[in-house]
């Protein structure tokens, strides 16, 4: 903490900040050098002192009556030491002019008197430690020497102490560790005003880290190190406000709710600023600020923390620049985070993700062309769990490269099945870029469908977060791989988005899959016709095999095999089925019923545009 504080006012200030704080751990061991002080000088008397800028500090006090541990520095007899830095020693105070006016002196309680500064290794005078007799007193030179020595001793306690536990060793300022002492202080003394946590988020710590990649970690500390002067400068904080580093670039305030709620408005309306890198490299950085009120006398101070912590994640997560914590919104949260840890256990047990098989069904021959894979999980509390959920909740984690990985254990299991009973049914998977982006998934995807004893062509895969992938190299290479391997590449959900035709070039498809929302109002609304109709023929003149997903009634299917679509997914064919249903599936007649139904409907309906 205490490194550079001569270059550092705001260092220094912090570091007086504080030593001014209550610390029951940190002032018995000051205690303890007083009392040793006292020892080795031979004197009735000590106490120790820390200051700020205004005041002095008493820690510890014996046999001397002084009634109050918080006096202006100008009234104190260790302002002299103070000031010069020098160790004052007074044989006999009364006929001393700097001291016989102080009633301490005047009383008889102080004759003797000698005042030690402590002073850290950059300069700064952190307090002092006294030593007193009631009566004249002339210490010997070795007795001075010791009581230097144990000023010395408590110097390098004080700093030691807090550079270890209570600093932050980067930016010199508080710590996260010093604001929770500091809000159970406030428990402890029952604060009966609502007070407000406000914490700010300065830059993404990611791209942080990727910028020193290139400009190396010294220019990375430097930009860190100059956050908080500069977080109390945009934020007009005032000179008695504490700024904590919580944690690398976030920063912490614990104020009044009046004052965190002003705090929050002006975080609110600043701008988006620059800060210098290096050379002519400028960042942009934008705060994030997460607050919650609480009351000191009610509320857990650990809860409070983790309150705090959430309304800022919210707040980057929505990009919103300042968010006060909101319980329903924390509660929702929570339960997701339960819930993905239900996920992960369900992943290992046997009875709770299965999967269901949804037909593909040919618009030309009626003929099931294959299944898609469908995940699902039944939650042994809530039931079935939305596969929606399922994604939303692990696309962001490595549990989705475990469910991947179940998934495709599960499939091939499958289709080994199906196969023995002489079913040869192509089974498609969902593949995130996540999965794409690990070298070897294809090889290793490979290996595992040859070692089943099946063909590549027997597992197809549906390549989802397009654009995603299209940001990923190693991605990319793993797709083209697959395709090199023999294994059919479907682009899942065309039209969902406003730039799926770029990527037609620059990923190796061998199926679009025609998004629902592109052609569930087909029969309705005209435009909806035009688009559908010529996508269509615009991807059959690219020689593209086009399924649609999502077809629940007759008419939607004539108007897309008209327009020249060549397969067919939805409940007007088949709900999802379970493995065993596959085959009666199969044996069914169903979807050449449908198809003449199709066939028919072609004489009668002409769907012009």
């Amino acid at each position: 903490m205490f490194t550079g504080l001569k270059k550092s006012e705001s260092k220094r200030l912090a570091t007086l900040e504080l030593l001014s704080k209550e610390d029951k751990s940190r002032d018995a061991a000051l205690a303890e050098f007083a009392l040793l002080a006292c020892e080795v000088m031979g004197v009735e008397g000590c106490f120790i002192t820390t200051f700020d800028d205004v005041f002095q500090y008493i820690k510890y006090v014996k046999n001397i009556p002084i009634e109050h541990v918080k006096i202006r520095i100008e009234q104190t007899m260790c302002q002299y030491s103070l000031h010069s830095g020098q160790t004052v020693i007074s044989s006999d105070t009364r006929l001393d002019g700097r001291f016989n006016h102080q009633p301490l002196v005047k009383n008889g309680d102080i004759v003797f008197y000698a005042s030690a500064p402590m002073i850290n290794k950059d300069g700064v005078i952190m307090g002092t430690l006294c030593a007193s007799h009631p009566e004249t007193y002339v210490p010997t030179s070795s007795q001075v020497a010791s009581f230097l020595r144990v000023a010395a001793l408590a110097a390098a306690y004080l700093e030691s102490f807090y550079t270890v536990g209570l600093v932050d060793a980067l930016t010199g300022l508080p710590n996260r560790q010093f604001l929770m002492k500091e809000m159970e202080r406030l428990t402890l003394a029952k604060a009966s005003t609502p007070y407000g946590l406000v914490i700010f988020d300065c830059i993404d710590m990611p791209r942080a880290y990727e910028l020193s990649r290139y400009l190396g970690l010294e220019a990375l500390e430097k930009l860190l190190r100059s956050f908080g002067s500069l977080l109390r400068l945009r934020l007009k904080l005032k000179d008695e406000v504490t700024l904590y580093a919580f944690t690398t670039a976030r920063y912490a305030v614990l104020v009044d709710i009046d004052y965190a709620l002003t705090l929050a408005k002006r975080a609110e309306r600043l701008p988006c600023t620059q800060a210098k890198v290096a050379g002519d490299i400028d960042i942009n950085l934008t705060l994030h600020t997460g607050y919650v009120k609480f009351s000191p006398q009610e509320d857990n101070v650990q809860e409070v923390v983790r309150q705090g912590i959430s309304a800022l994640h919210e707040s980057i997560r929505q990009g919103i620049p300042a968010l006060l914590f909101d319980p329903t919104l924390d509660h929702k949260r929570n339960k997701d985070f339960k819930l993905l840890h239900d996920l992960s256990e369900a992943i290992k047990s046997l009875d709770q993700l299965y999967m269901v098989y949804q037909p593909k069904v040919s618009l030309r021959s009626g003929k099931t062309e294959g299944v898609e894979a469908l995940l699902r999980w039944k939650h042994p509390q809530l039931g079935n769990v939305s596969p929606a959920l399922i994604v939303e909740l692990a696309e962001k984690t490595t549990l989705m490269s475990d469910l991947t990985q179940w998934v495709i254990k599960t499939v091939i299991a499958q289709l080994k099945s199906w196969k023995q009973q002489g079913i040869l049914l192509p089974v498609s998977i969902n593949v995130t870029v996540s999965d794409f982006s690990r070298p070897g998934f294809a090889d290793e995807l490979e290996r595992n469908v040859l070692a089943a004893g099946l063909y590549t062509s027997d597992l197809r895969i549906e390549c989802l977060e397009t654009e995603k992938v299209l940001e990923s190299e190693p991605a990319l290479a793993e797709l083209d791989r697959l395709k090199l391997l023999g294994f059919t590449i479907l682009l899942d959900d065309f039209g969902a988005g406003y730039s799926n035709i770029s990527y037609l070039r620059r990923i190796p498809i061998d199926v679009i899959k025609l998004d629902r929302s592109l052609v569930s109002q087909v029969t309705t609304d005209t435009g909806s016709r035009i688009i559908a109709r010529n996508v269509i023929m615009m991807l059959k003149e690219l020689q593209y095999v086009v399924l649609a997903e999502g077809i629940e009634d007759l008419e939607t299917a004539r108007m897309l095999e008209e327009y020249g679509c060549d397969v067919a997914q939805g409940y007007l064919f088949s709900r999802p089925l379970s493995p065993e249903e596959i085959p009666d599936w199969l044996a069914d007649s169903k979807p050449f019923r449908l198809l003449a139904k199709i066939n028919a409907g072609e004489n009668h309906h002409q769907y012009g545009i």
